[in-house]
């Protein structure tokens, strides 16, 4: 039967080569009287404060001194300074935070010196965080005897804050790290210098797939010296009372972070016990019978991303190291029974089968034979009858309403503008319509920031009566607002671009709305500036060839994009986890 061509475009002037460009009005931006030095937003408890006047502000002070600080060049009065003095002594740390702004008006210097008093900062360090949220401040303007008296106390609270409450405080630590990715190592990774080995190893579990690739392989790298120091070695850990609990994580966070090399070091022997010791570990995640409709338990690693990292555990360049991991999984699926533990052990093997790409395998390991057992299925492949329909590629791409989703969208705007794209600005959503290159074009469907829901519904009845359906949907914003955007995905969505941090952890759900699409997502930190970059080599590739050749766009990624972070961005095509939630999918339809 012959196929039904879709309605065509209306709108006949998407089809033009000139059009205007888009009203500035499409773009929310913040009232500038109404941003605090930051360049962020005043919230409720501050706006109140404005109208509320000199006893309002004074309350505030007293209830949410760091707002008060913060927006301080909000409210110039002697009032508010009698306030904000008064509230030294409750937030000495927000005090420094805000002496920029406050070395600008009348008797702010008097506030600074207030708060730098060294008893009161050395009080008020509380976890120790507030010391490193400040410290290009301090450094400023403590002296150097006073800065390291209180650089000390600060890690050591840190430490005993870490100690006493490991998962709240965890991610914090984790924060400031990341924040730190522009300091001097020696002065990034001085805040571990009062952690045990075994606070790094929990701090590496907890929070190790959440950091930037720097901050994991920092803390790597100290565990290393620190365990070196006390003259043991990770397989220690492995087998700690304390630590082997979390050991599954570690080994997730450390090897799924590309360190499986530091992990495993150079002693076959050792490294062999190492692997034992972590498939052990991984049990728990996978002896119950689970299938992709059946989730593993929260708090329990997937058993895909169990499979995945078994095989990337395997991916290393020393020979005599992989040919015992080799072993060690052969003799673990050898006597593993049958079920889904023998299934999880048999697909990794099949994954590094598949790697070697010609390299030999140990004789234990090929013996099992593992991708004639274990089949990973057939990839999907981005075809041009899946990604254009009457010569036009259509996409849909999410903004949301905070500052990274308007400066995203402003590049967005930018960058397609430069290119000699048409944009289209209507109500609550953007059209972008590429110029024409061998009888294709792309047409990218946009959210406005701060349209809401509205936005989004009239970009859908727009796209119904163009009879245009999105082949590609691509989020650019927090990771927390997922959840708008995997509405978009549907079965017959063909890639799925996660820019958001942490995005990989959505590979299950994204599976699950659209079975046959390829993701392409970061492990940890998406960057506005690496997502505007690959995105645009994507777009070359499908004008220039009509589908998306992934050699070519990571070759050219590797060329354009200098930041560091493009490391955590996972190529759809060999991704272990996307290739892993596949074959467990297929393992359990036919088992």
């Amino acid at each position: 039967m012959a196929q039904t061509a879709p309605a065509p475009l209306h709108s006949a002037e998407l089809m033009a080569p000139d059009l205007p460009k888009p009203q500035t009005s499409a773009i929310r931006t913040i009232d500038a009287h109404t941003a605090c030095a930051d360049h962020e937003p005043a919230g409720k408890p501050v706006l109140d404060a404005l109208f509320g006047g000199d006893a309002a502000f004074a309350e505030l002070a007293r209830s949410n001194p760091a707002e008060a600080f913060r927006c301080s060049s909000l409210f110039p009065g002697e009032a508010a300074l009698a306030a904000l003095r008064e509230a030294v002594l409750l937030a000495p740390f927000d005090a420094v935070g805000a002496a920029d702004q406050l070395s600008t008006r009348p008797g702010g210097a008097e506030v600074i010196a207030r708060a730098l008093d060294i008893g009161l900062l050395t009080r008020s360090l509380d976890s120790g965080l507030p010391f490193y949220e400040t410290r290009h401040e301090l450094r400023k303007r403590l002296s150097k005897e006073h800065l390291r008296l209180l650089e000390a106390q600060a890690a050591k609270a840190l430490a005993a804050s870490l100690a006493r409450d490991p998962v709240p405080m965890a991610p914090k630590i984790g924060l400031l790290l990341d924040d730190m990715v522009d300091d001097p190592p020696a002065d990034r990774f001085r805040i571990t210098l009062a952690l045990s080995s075994e606070d790094l190893f929990g701090l590496i579990a907890r929070i190790g797939p959440q950091l930037y690739t720097s901050s994991l392989d920092g803390l790597v790298n100290i565990l290393r010296i620190q365990l070196k120091q006390e003259r043991r070695g990770i397989l220690d850990l492995a087998r700690g009372t304390r630590t082997r609990p979390l050991w599954a994580d570690f080994f997730i966070a450390v090897v799924g972070g590309g360190r499986a090399g530091s992990l495993f070091g150079t002693d076959p022997a050792t490294a062999r016990e190492l692997m034992r010791e972590s498939i052990q570990a991984l049990l728990p995640a996978i002896r119950t019978p689970q299938t992709p409709q059946a989730p593993a338990t929260s708090g329990m690693p997937d058993p895909a991303v169990v499979i995945g990292v078994l095989a990337d555990a395997m991916d290393l360049d020393n020979r005599a190291v992989r040919a015992a991991l080799e072993d060690e999984l052969a003799a673990w699926y050898r006597d593993a029974g049958e079920g889904s533990v023998k299934a999880m052990a048999g697909l990794a093997g099949s994954l590094h089968a598949m790697r070697l790409s010609g390299r030999p395998a140990t004789p234990a390991f090929e013996a099992e034979r593992f991708l004639q057992r274990h089949s990973l299925g057939t990839p999907p492949v981005l075809t041009a009858q899946r990604l254009f329909r009457n010569g036009l590629n259509v996409q849909r791409m999410t903004f949301y309403d905070d500052p990274d989703g308007r400066t995203s969208f402003r590049g967005f705007l930018r960058q397609h503008r430069m290119q000699g794209w048409a944009l289209h600005s209507r109500s609550g959503f953007v059209v972008a319509v590429s110029p024409d290159r061998h009888d294709r074009r792309i047409v990218i469907v946009a959210d406005v920031p701060g349209a809401g829901d509205a936005g989004r519904a009239a970009a859908w009845d727009w796209m119904a009566r163009e009879g245009l359906t999105p082949s590609i949907v691509i989020h650019r914003g927090h990771s927390y607002h997922e959840d708008g955007t995997m509405t978009e995905i549907g079965p017959a969505t063909a890639l799925v671009f996660w820019g958001s941090c942490g995005g990989h952890t959505r590979l299950r759900a994204t599976l699950e709305r659209a079975p046959d699409a390829l993701v392409l997502a970061t492990q940890n930190i998406g960057v506005s500036a690496v997502n505007e970059t690959l995105l645009a080599i994507i777009e070359e590739r499908l004008l220039a060839d009509g589908t998306i050749d992934w050699s070519a766009v990571w070759t050219s990624a590797r060329a354009r994009i200098r930041d560091r972070r493009f490391a955590a961005y996972r190529r759809p095509d060999q991704d272990s986890a996307n290739l892993a939630f596949r074959a467990w999918r297929v393992q359990a339809a036919f088992p």
